[in-house]
């Protein structure tokens, strides 16, 4: 290496040097020794996805994208998997997902949006379409109308602590908590199946309420005697079936027509367990013509419809109420009381318990009675005739 001297300390220096190492003098031409390039990183294979730093101060300014494509006009295009606060975390976030892909438009869907997808792929129709609809639909329907807190969120972001809270909300009955959670369940499910949630948040829910849906207060002799002397009166008929064949309040209401059959005299349905799903009630004489007479292709319900137009849950809620004022009935009463006045009548009249428990739809006492128990249609309709 030759050497050679400073101009302004005399020092010897390299004849290659930029600048003097002893007093910094420039020896080629002003220009300063220019710093060795910085080596690139790793570059990530192709199709794995990238992370920029936004410019401008961001609370979250590292940012993944994947799936990057030309669209039609030369431009690139890409999904966003989301900005984080830092490298480290970004990194991870795109390891994960180029570990097990998924789409991000699916990760993206609302709990509205992704209950839509559910409904056409478990009844292969749209939600929309009230032709046809069965008792199971119609509880899906109205338990997600009772989810609206959850309705426009992320269903991927939705935390358990959202849904618990959802469950434990007050002004629910235990019934509509019921529905809801059976919802839940089958909305996770499926949302684990399609990619749309890493877990299943609605195995760690309860419903803490207790379970109010089997209280009541039945109807006494003198409010049924009322009841029969104003039949023709508005829904003083839907009272009496109720009050005579023992369904829940939507297992009849919501009950498509075609389960009730005015030849065998029968009705056929139930939503609350296994117990109540599917059974069969015979239709009592003393309310055979009742049922007949509210029997109308033209809606949707045996019970929700007031002759011109069907109608909701909670208007028919407003005409009881009304009929059993019309009745001079003025005692506070529910449609479930209707229930408890048909098991009433079944006791009072000494009905075999057994075929009491199909009829209800309740599990009975012991192994005899809930599963080697076995009677007939005509056997149900000898009991239920007793009262």
């Amino acid at each position: 290496m030759a050497l050679t001297t400073c101009p302004e300390c005399s020092g010897k220096v390299s004849d290659k040097a930029y600048s003097c190492p002893h007093c910094g003098f420039p020896l080629r031409d002003g220009t300063s020794v220019p710093r060795k390039a910085k080596s690139p990183g790793k570059r990530r294979r192709n199709g794995t996805g990238t992370i920029v730093k936004l410019s401008g101060s961001r609370r979250r300014p590292f940012q993944v994208r994947v799936n990057t494509r030309i669209d039609e006009w030369g431009y690139p295009r890409y999904d966003v998997l989301g900005n984080f606060p830092d490298r480290v975390s970004a990194d991870i976030a795109l390891a994960e997902y180029n570990r097990e892909p998924y789409s991000i438009g699916s990760r993206r869907k609302t709990f509205a949006q992704v209950f839509r997808d559910w409904y056409k792929w478990k009844y292969r129709k749209d939600p929309d379409n009230k032709a046809g609809r069965t008792s199971s639909q119609y509880c899906m329907i109205a338990a997600f109308k009772n989810c609206e807190p959850l309705h426009r969120l992320v269903m991927s972001e939705i935390t358990a602590i959202e849904l618990q809270e959802l469950l434990d909300r007050e002004d629910y009955s235990y019934a509509k908590l019921e529905h809801v959670k059976t919802l839940l369940n089958q909305i996770y499910r499926y949302a684990l199946q399609f990619d749309i949630v890493t877990k299943n948040c609605a195995e760690f829910v309860r419903i803490s309420k207790e379970d109010d849906t089997e209280r009541g207060v039945p109807f006494t002799q003198e409010d049924l005697w009322r009841l029969w002397d104003h039949k023709e009166l508005p829904f003083v008929d839907t009272i009496l079936i109720y009050c005579y064949s023992g369904w829940r309040i939507n297992e009849l209401a919501r009950m498509p027509l075609s389960d009730i059959d005015l030849d065998a005299r029968t009705f056929t349905g139930g939503s609350k367990n296994r117990y109540s799903r599917g059974r069969t009630v015979p239709i009592h004489s003393k309310i055979y013509d009742m049922v007949a007479a509210r029997y109308d292709a033209r809606f949707c319900s045996l019970i929700y419809h007031d002759g011109q137009q069907d109608i909701t849950e909670d208007k028919y809620r407003e005409y009881f109420d009304q009929a059993l004022k019309a009745c001079g009935i003025t005692e506070k009463h529910t449609p479930h009381d209707c229930r408890h006045t048909f098991n009433s009548l079944l006791i009072a009249a000494k009905a075999d318990r057994v075929a009491r428990y199909k009829i209800m739809g309740h599990a009975g006492k012991d192994i005899n009675e809930k599963v080697y128990s076995h009677m007939s249609v005509e056997q149900l309709r000898e009991e239920i005739e007793k009262i």
